[in-house]
C-alpha cells in the first residue's frame, strides 16, 4: 500500500527518485509504478544498472556514494521517496538527504518508532502524513489481533559472541 500511495501521490511531479536498500523492493516499486505511470521512462540506479529516466529506482548503497551522487544534480529530482525510512538515520541515507533538494520528500515505512529514540520526523520537518500504528489497526480491523506466549528457556546467552548487531 505503500507504494501504491507514492506513486499515485507522484503523478504530478516530473523528476522521482525511489529510492530502497533492496533490489527486491526496487524491483517491486518500479512494477507498481509502471502501473499508475505507463508512459514514463524509468531507469535503474543501482551496483548492476546505472540507467538514466524521469523515474528512477536506485539502491541506497549505490547512491550514497560521493562519486554517484555527484552524478546528479542536487535539484534533479522533483519528488524523492525513500522506503523503509525508518533506516534514514543511518550516514548513508544522511549523505543523500543532505544532498538532494526535491520540491517533496516523502519516507515510507511499517516501523516509524526507533529504539534508540533518532526521530525520523525531524528528517522531513516534522511533516507527518498519515500514521496508523498495529494498535488501531487492530481497532479498526484492518489487521488480525494476535496472542503472544513466550517459552521460557535455560539458555545463557552471555556466553554466545555478539557481532555486528548479532549472535555469531
Amino acid at each position: 500500500g505503500k507504494t501504491w500511495l507514492s506513486a499515485f501521490d507522484s503523478i504530478n511531479f516530473s523528476r522521482v527518485l525511489f529510492i530502497a536498500h533492496r533490489e527486491e523492493i526496487l524491483s517491486q516499486a518500479m512494477n507498481t509504478y509502471r502501473k499508475i505511470r505507463p508512459s514514463e521512462n524509468f531507469g535503474r540506479y543501482s551496483g548492476t544498472a546505472k540507467e538514466d529516466g524521469d523515474i528512477i529506482f536506485a539502491s541506497v548503497q549505490t547512491l550514497s556514494r560521493n562519486e554517484h551522487l555527484n552524478y546528479f544534480e542536487k535539484d534533479q529530482f522533483d519528488y524523492i521517496v525513500i522506503d523503509e525510512f525508518h533506516h534514514a538515520t543511518a550516514n548513508s541515507y544522511a549523505r543523500i538527504l543532505e544532498y538532494f533538494t526535491p520540491k517533496f520528500l516523502l519516507g515510507l515505512t511499517a516501523t516509524p518508532d526507533r529504539t534508540d529514540g533518532k526521530s525520523l520526523l525531524a528528517l522531513c520537518d516534522n511533516n507527518l502524513v498519515y500514521r496508523c500504528d498495529l494498535h488501531e489497526g487492530i481497532e479498526r480491523n484492518l489487521l488480525a489481533p494476535f496472542k503472544c506466549l513466550g517459552v521460557p528457556d535455560d539458555v545463557d546467552y552471555a556466553q554466545i559472541p555478539w557481532r555486528s548487531n548479532k549472535f555469531d
